[in-house]
C-alpha cells in the first residue's frame, strides 16, 4: 500500500505529461507524483499511455465506447457482469500487466450521478448490478495477472449527485484498496460560493469513514470567486484529515473540463497554491 507522510500530489491535464510536469515544478516547486490517464475501454489502450505518464499512472477506466453518449446498452452493468465485455477488460488488464509498475485504477467512477453509461438509472442499471460488475471487472484483471493495481472506488461528492447515499454501491473490502470521490470547490449562482474545502468534502468524507480505507481526492480543483480562499483552506484541511492519501488536480481548462479548475488560472491562485498548499503535499521532486 502507498503511504507518504503527506498526501501525494497528482494532476490530470490535456498537455503532454513530461512538459507539464516540468512546468508545474517550475511554478510551484512541486512536481506531480501521480498523473491522470483516461481509458474508454471500448477503444484500444496503448502501453505508451502509461509509460508516458511522467509519474505513477492514475488510470480512470471507463467501461464504455469513446464519446459522450450516455445511453450505451452494450455497456450496461448487467452486460459487464455477465462477461460480455471480458475481452476488452482483459486487453486493458494485459497492458497494465505489461507496464509492470504500480497503477492506481479508478474504475467506473461517479456511479451516483446520471452522466455515465454505468450510472444508476442509466441503461437499466441498479446499484446491485454495479456491485456485481465491479467485482467481475476486478476478477478479470486479477486472473489476467494485473496484480500491480490498486483499486479505487470513487463516487461523486454528495453535492451534485443524482442518487442519495453511496453504501448501496459498495463492492466490499476485498474488492477495494482505496476510496475517494470527485469533488470541486465551486463558485456559482447555482451552488453558491464555497470558500472552504470542508464545505466541499466533509459531507462525503463522513460517508466514506465507515469503510476504513485510505482516501483519494480523485478529481479536484476550484473555480469562481472563492477560489483563492478555497485553495488557502485545503492544506489545513488535509492536516485535519490524515486518512487522505493523495489528490489529483484537474489542470485541463474548458472545453476539456466543465470549468476552469486550474490552480494556476491566475497569479493569485498560483501564489495561494504554492504558499498554502504545496507544504502539505508529497511531490515527485522539489525545487
Amino acid at each position: 500500500m502507498l503511504k507518504e507522510d503527506k498526501p501525494v500530489f497528482g494532476v490530470t491535464s490535456d498537455k503532454p505529461a513530461a512538459a507539464e510536469s516540468d512546468e508545474i515544478a517550475e511554478k510551484t516547486g512541486c512536481r506531480p507524483k501521480w498523473r491522470g490517464v483516461y481509458a474508454s475501454i471500448g477503444a484500444p489502450f496503448e502501453l505508451s499511455r502509461l509509460t508516458d505518464a511522467a509519474g505513477t499512472p492514475f488510470l480512470t477506466v471507463q467501461p464504455k465506447e469513446i464519446g459522450t453518449k450516455v445511453e450505451q446498452e452494450e455497456w450496461s452493468l448487467a452486460s459487464v457482469a455477465a462477461g460480455k465485455q471480458d475481452e476488452r477488460l482483459r486487453a486493458v488488464a494485459k497492458t497494465i500487466t505489461e507496464y509492470g509498475d504500480l497503477v492506481v485504477v479508478r474504475y467506473a467512477p461517479e456511479m451516483n450521478g446520471d452522466w455515465s453509461p454505468w450510472a444508476a438509472g442509466v441503461n437499466g442499471n441498479t446499484p446491485a448490478q454495479y456491485v456485481k460488475a465491479w467485482r467481475h471487472a476486478v476478477t478479470v484483471f486479477r486472473e489476467a495477472g494485473a496484480t500491480n493495481v490498486l483499486w479505487l472506488w470513487a463516487p461523486n461528492i454528495a453535492r451534485g449527485a443524482t442518487v442519495k447515499g453511496i453504501s448501496q454501491f459498495w463492492p466490499g473490502s476485498d474488492w477495494v484498496d482505496l476510496v475517494g470521490f470527485t469533488g470541486y470547490g465551486v463558485g456559482s449562482a447555482y451552488y453558491g460560493v464555497e470558500t472552504k474545502a470542508s464545505q466541499t468534502f466533509d459531507p462525503t468524507m463522513k460517508l466514506l469513514a465507515r469503510y476504513k480505507k485510505p482516501v483519494v481526492l480523485a478529481e479536484t480543483g476550484s473555480n469562481g470567486s472563492g477560489k483563492v480562499e478555497w485553495i488557502n483552506s485545503l492544506g489545513p484541511w488535509l492536516l485535519e484529515n490524515p486518512e487522505v492519501l493523495g489528490l489529483i488536480w484537474t489542470q485541463a481548462p474548458p472545453p476539456h473540463s466543465s470549468a476552469d479548475w486550474r490552480f494556476d488560472e491566475t497569479s493569485s491562485s498560483t501564489k495561494a497554491f504554492k504558499k498554502s498548499l504545496v507544504p502539505y503535499l508529497t511531490c515527485l521532486s522539489d525545487r
